[in-house]
């Protein structure tokens, strides 16, 4: 198969995965676009893990927010054609087998209102009751916002404000917001799970959570008494702060049809954003991330665990921050300390340690926190993949770890990381994959077409050297010489990685007979934070002579590139480096 721009976009494009807790089954959506029709088919499907068979569940149904009850039923949203959503139970088993309606899914609730982010955790240990924590948007008395008052319509088209936060990224302010409502999902006499009433967790509070545009279920965590959440600090004008704050929402009981008690986390120095706030499993304990620059959204976000027992002098919560050290020089600043970014954390199932999601070189990696729960400090960091990108995981029971991610040969892979083995090698890490792709050969695509060079940075202060990534076509012939693409990302504060893109796709580029080169510059994420920073108010500077020197040294040392026919390509960041 030729990789075209008409392949790219028909090829389907799979959802991250969401595994039952023992790994066997999993979930996940794939959507696939028809030139001829010039429609999308959206389908769920179920993969069986022993056997990589797949099973279509439902198709061109607007399901999302999936999460397993046990082994075999999950919960999941589906919005409706009326702008409410239905909250289903399914059987995967039942729905395999095609038993009769009603025995495979059925609805155990409706929200009169567009909702998403839903959670769920157990409350017994037969799993006959869960609590349930979903996003929906609140009127400013605190109502829901129904699909009655949404439809509305007025003649007139003004708006009036009384301040200037006016608009954000595509989106006019609305005196609606979003909040977090709670409730349970109980078994009935009939044996099926029935939605209770909800409960706006957030109201007369003045504070919005999941933060928008963005903001989903990694704005918050539910635990067996409590909420977690993350919102911008109401004290503060949101058009010129970053400032975000941590909170816990304190439950007498799920169907207490009250607001539950507020607490704020002090973070003495930190005035940044705020994200990722996740409860342990087991122990009594939680974790978040925190940037400690307000303003700055390229800021290094920082690990803070909260530990049962430690408290603030007033006798809140006390957040302290984790000292993380790595045994690998490159992933260290001058004192030993682990200096990426995470993106994105959760516990282990165990609740012993936290996985981190952090960009690294060129890839999108997964480590691993072993934590010492008497008190941090110290906590070594360990490296347990190598290659691709990791966006999404999930901790099974056994103490493996499920992980949803990409390449630039490979728009979709499932692994299962197994810690507990001793090699650190992430290729004996890897218990099970699957691959959407065939690891790339469906597409035409084969990982050795992507290789990395090294070339002198402009300010080698801070670097002394800068990472591009190199994509040469399927059919590369060392004899022949290849027009040059030189791709220049976005962000700034941003990088090129071994991931998937349809937006800006290496591989489309190089299977139309070009060598792609796709430089790094000062700038860019995964090298550390200083790397980061040291485009702030440089940005025509060091960045643009680190993109010259990667041109020259590719006219000095790759013969096989004509850099006599050479394009530069960029958007956003990108396309101001092109001008």
């Amino acid at each position: 198969m030729k990789f075209t721009p008409e392949v790219l976009l028909s090829a389907p494009r799979r959802s991250a995965g969401v595994p039952n807790p023992s790994g066997n089954r999993v979930l996940y959506t794939t959507s696939t676009y028809d030139f001829q029709s010039h429609k999308k088919a959206i389908e769920l499907r179920v993969l069986d893990a022993a056997t990589g068979d797949s099973y279509q569940l439902a198709k061109d149904d607007d399901i999302s927010d999936i999460n397993w009850l046990d082994d075999d039923e999950f919960v999941c949203l589906q919005s409706e054609k009326n702008g409410s959503t239905s909250l289903y139970v399914v059987s995967v088993k039942a729905a395999i087998e095609k038993t009769e309606l009603g025995k495979s899914h059925y609805i155990a609730g409706k929200i009169d209102a567009a909702a998403g982010n839903i959670k769920v955790c157990k409350l017994d240990p037969e799993g006959n009751s869960f609590a349930v924590t979903l996003s929906a948007q609140a009127c400013p008395d605190g109502s829901l916002y129904t699909t009655e008052k949404s439809n509305r319509k007025t003649q007139s088209t003004g708006r009036l404000y009384s301040n200037l936060y006016v608009r954000h990224w595509d989106h006019y302010s609305e005196p609606q917001r979003n909040s977090l409502w709670f409730g349970t999902l109980s078994r009935c006499g009939d044996g099926k799970y029935e939605l209770s009433n909800l409960t706006n967790a957030l109201r007369d509070t003045g504070l919005e959570c999941p933060i928008p545009p963005f903001g989903g279920t990694d704005h918050f965590d539910i635990s067996t008494n409590r909420i977690i959440f993350v919102a911008k600090d109401p004290e503060v004008n949101p058009a010129l702060n970053t400032k975000c704050n941590v909170y816990f929402a304190y439950l007498d009981s799920w169907t207490e049809g009250h607001a539950p008690r507020i607490q704020k986390i002090e973070i003495p120095g930190y005035e940044g954003a705020c994200t990722s706030p996740v409860f342990a499993p087991v122990a009594n304990a939680a974790a978040f991330l925190s940037m400690q620059k307000n303003g700055y959204e390229a800021d290094r976000n920082e690990v803070f665990l909260i530990l049962e027992g430690h408290a603030t002098s007033d006798g809140g919560p006390k957040a302290e921050k984790l000292e993380l050290t790595t045994a690998t020089a490159i992933d260290a600043d001058g004192d030993g300390r682990w200096d990426r970014s995470p993106q994105s954390i959760c516990f282990s199932a165990d609740g012993q340690s936290i996985l981190a999601m952090a960009e690294d070189l060129g890839y999108g990696k997964l480590f691993q926190m072993v934590l010492k729960l008497g008190g941090p400090g110290g906590v070594e960091i360990r490296k347990l993949t190598e290659k691709g990108y990791v966006s999404d995981v999930h901790p099974l029971h056994d103490g493996r770890i499920f992980a949803s991610g990409s390449s630039l040969v490979d728009n979709s892979w499932y692994a299962i990381v197994d810690p507990r083995i001793a090699d650190a090698a992430t290729e004996k890490l890897t218990s099970w994959s699957h691959s959407n792709a065939s690891g790339g050969s469906k597409f035409g695509l084969k990982p050795s077409q992507v290789s990395s060079i090294w070339t002198p940075a402009s300010n080698p202060k801070v670097n002394k050297e800068v990472h591009s990534i190199v994509m040469k076509p399927s059919n590369f012939d060392p004899d022949q010489k290849y027009p040059v693409a030189y791709l220049i990302h976005g962000g700034p504060q941003g990088s090129w990685a071994d991931s998937w893109s349809t937006r800006w796709n290496p591989a489309v580029f190089a299977e139309q007979g070009y060598i792609v080169i796709a430089p790094n510059p000062t700038g860019s994420t995964g090298y550390g934070q200083a790397f980061t920073d040291a485009i702030r108010k440089n940005w025509g500077g060091d960045p643009y002579g680190d993109i010259v020197n990667c041109y020259e040294w590719v006219g000095e040392n790759m013969p096989e590139a004509d850099n006599g026919k050479a394009v530069a390509l960029g958007a956003s960041y990108g396309g101001y480096m092109v001008s």
